[in-house]
């Protein structure tokens, strides 16, 4: 930890994103866990409105999260980022002052939209700051420590601002975000926009073109977005299942206590076991483990015992402390940066995908609103299943990023 610390100190720009990170998730967290309570008991609107425009909100953030990476691609990851907390800015103000239900949809769409901007251009940003992809792996753990201590302080704060003076809590958080948007800005010059070379942007002709190019000349990027959505299937689990577990063994009260255990043991667990999973080079046993630990948590839920269910969940936060690292790490030394924002909003989509199938299967297999404790065992055989197919199929060759590959030819056409 001490050289990760010291490795994020020594690079110019990283303290501040990693800080910038922190106060996004904080800002966001302030707002999002209150925002269908906001939506239905402060605005007075119906239900189902509520429903649709927290529905348009995830889809335009994972949905469209391979667009903001191409946009990173295109405009600069620091461009993008600037670009997606605007969007979030104009997103918390329409909330404070829409009282109709197309304008609280519009708004719950562009703060997905944000999202999706500035989630995989910070991700392709640390690395441009590093400028060494084989050193990001600890540092995108710190990345998520801060994320998570963001998540952690902000439904505090947003119990006490959003929920006593919901107007001024949306007007206080646009304003974090609009003071965040001139301090990452002045990391352009530190982060330089990396352009594609003139065969990558002919391969690159359109969003779908792109992200097909990408996965047909990488098999290394196949099996990560593979493995992303595994994960997808696995960490969902704490947005759904989990607290319905919880609210039916110990009370309704416990479905928060989830969050908080997950949030604390992530932010705690990576200083523990970054640096020696950092250590680690052989990337299918770090994320088939992973998925093991995640299971194991999995299945001590079916006990009903309140002291397995926390152990499980901070099992479940250690699985994650181990994966999502490795997996942006992967990203990184595997795609060239030309095109590593579009690579980091495919992990995300994949990651909503697998999320998606999960949330349908364990929403299909509850009776009464309930989840039999016999679930979680299942849960341990499928996400077993899952290590041992990801560790299986791991490409062992190394694949050249996807500039690299195209920089002859291009060379060759420009002679």
């Amino acid at each position: 930890m001490r050289e990760t610390l010291a490795l994020v100190r020594n690079t110019p720009g990283c303290t501040l994103l990693l800080f910038g990170n922190f106060f996004i998730t904080l800002g966001s967290s302030i707002v999002v866990p209150y925002l269908a309570v906001y939506m239905t008991g402060h605005q007075g609107l119906a239900p189902w409105v509520a429903g649709v425009a927290m529905t348009v909100k995830l889809w335009s953030q994972f949905g469209l999260m391979m667009v903001g990476g191409a946009l990173a691609d295109r405009l600069g990851a620091i461009e993008a980022i600037c670009l997606g907390l605007s969007v979030r800015v104009a997103s918390f103000l329409l909330l404070a002052h829409a009282t109709s239900a197309p304008g609280v949809i519009v708004a719950c769409g562009l703060l997905g939209l944000g999202s999706a901007l500035y989630i995989p251009a910070g991700k392709a940003a640390i690395v441009a700051l590093l400028r060494d992809p084989s050193a990001s792996a600890p540092v995108f753990s710190l990345r998520s420590a801060a994320n998570n201590a963001g998540l952690a302080v902000g439904p505090l704060v947003g119990s006490v601002l959003l929920l006593a003076r919901p107007e001024l809590g949306l007007v206080a958080t646009a304003a974090v975000f609009v003071l965040l948007v001139p301090a990452f800005w002045r990391l352009r010059r530190l982060a330089p926009h990396v352009p594609a070379s003139p065969q990558g942007r002919q391969r690159s002709r359109g969003h779908i073109g792109s992200f097909l190019s990408l996965l047909r000349h990488n098999r290394r990027l196949l099996w990560i977005a593979g493995a992303a959505t595994a994960f997808g299937f696995c960490y969902v689990h704490i947005e759904y299942a989990m607290p319905v577990l919880a609210a039916d063994h110990h009370g309704p009260a416990y479905a928060g206590v989830l969050f908080t255990v997950n949030a604390v043991s992530v932010v705690a667990l990576q200083v523990l076991v970054s640096a020696p999973m950092g250590k680690v080079p052989h990337t299918p046993a770090v994320v088939a483990g992973g998925m093991l630990v995640m299971g194991i948590g999995f299945a001590l839920l079916g006990f009903g015992s309140l002291v397995l269910l926390i152990i499980g969940v901070v099992l479940f936060s250690l699985g994650e402390v181990i994966i999502d690292p490795r997996l942006d790490s992967e990203v990184a030394a595997t795609v060239d940066a030309s095109l590593r924002g579009t690579a980091f909003g495919l992990i995300g989509v994949c990651i909503a995908l697998g999320g998606s199938a999960a949330n349908l299967g364990s929403s299909s297999l509850a009776h009464e609103g309930r989840l039999g404790d016999a679930y979680w065992f299942v849960l341990l055989a499928v996400v077993a299943v899952l290590a041992v197919l990801a560790f299986a199929l791991f490409p062992r060759r190394q694949a050249a990023p996807l500039a690299e590959k195209t920089r002859p030819l291009a060379e060759a056409e420009s002679a």
